[in-house]
């Protein structure tokens, strides 16, 4: 069995490395989640996975580094973290839920919310993979050009991260649009997706953006961030409307 956590520490000593020795007590370690669950092997239900959802957030906003992976077994905040108290970890555990879910016509707001329960469930079960892109810790607010600027400055690593955990389904939690677009332009080399969903969502105001490339069966899904002042419907809508679109385009040897 592959040992993805532990795949990923040794790339994070050469990518730690790299920085600076003030720079590296900001480095941020990720991966898999770990689970409060000592019984849940993360690596081999991960290995095992048919659908592998990787979360691309920006950075960590607390000003230092840690393991992010430890969210949810964390002494202080774990116990938050895991009962989906703050917004940002209820809207990755709605997404997280959503994605998962097998009926095409579950995947929408008003299902997930409806099923608050099982959601918080699977947010504690199922293994997702959590990834700041940017690993230097910063503040409460980062903006676009210093994003891009850790994207262009580790885009090889961050590429061997992904290429370790290989997700088939990947989130852009990033209103800016930086992280889809290094992941489509640089991480898929600016390869034409197979389909791809661009619209405005029941003429709100919104856009609705996916990628799927079939040569390796993965779809790309843009987002807004966790903690974005929008409608309830209209973040997680952004996620869910282009996903279902995509399972009903989706030849039966294709299906993820």
């Amino acid at each position: 069995m592959i040992k993805y956590n532990d795949l990923l520490d040794t790339l994070f000593k050469e990518w730690k490395n790299s920085y600076s020795e003030e720079d590296r007590k900001k480095f941020c370690e990720d991966g898999i989640m770990l689970k409060y669950d000592k019984s849940i092997d993360v690596d081999e239900q991960w290995e095992k996975s048919t659908r592998r959802i990787m979360f691309l957030l920006k950075d960590c906003p607390d000003g230092w580094g840690y393991d992010t992976r430890g969210m949810l077994i964390d002494e202080k905040k774990g116990e938050e973290n895991r009962t989906l108290k703050n917004k940002f970890t209820r809207n990755l555990a709605k997404i997280l839920y959503g994605l998962q879910n097998k009926e095409r016509n579950e995947v929408h707001d008003k299902y997930v919310n409806e099923h608050m329960s099982d959601a918080e469930r699977i947010w504690n079960t199922v293994p997702f993979a959590f990834i700041e892109t940017k690993k230097l810790a910063g503040g409460k607010d980062v903006s676009p050009e210093t994003i891009k600027k850790a994207l262009t400055r580790d885009k090889l690593f961050l590429a061997k991260e992904i290429d370790i955990l290989r997700p088939n389904i990947i989130v852009c939690f990033d209103g800016d649009n930086n992280i889809f677009k290094y992941i489509t332009d640089e991480y898929f080399m600016g390869v034409k997706p197979s389909i791809e969903k661009r619209y405005i969502y029941d003429n709100a105001n919104f856009n609705c953006c996916l990628n799927y490339y079939e040569q390796n069966n993965t779809v790309v899904i843009n987002s807004y961030h966790p903690s974005a002042v929008v409608d309830d419907w209209i973040f997680l809508e952004k996620v869910f409307s282009p996903f279902r679109s995509l399972l009903g385009d989706l030849p039966n040897d294709k299906r993820l």
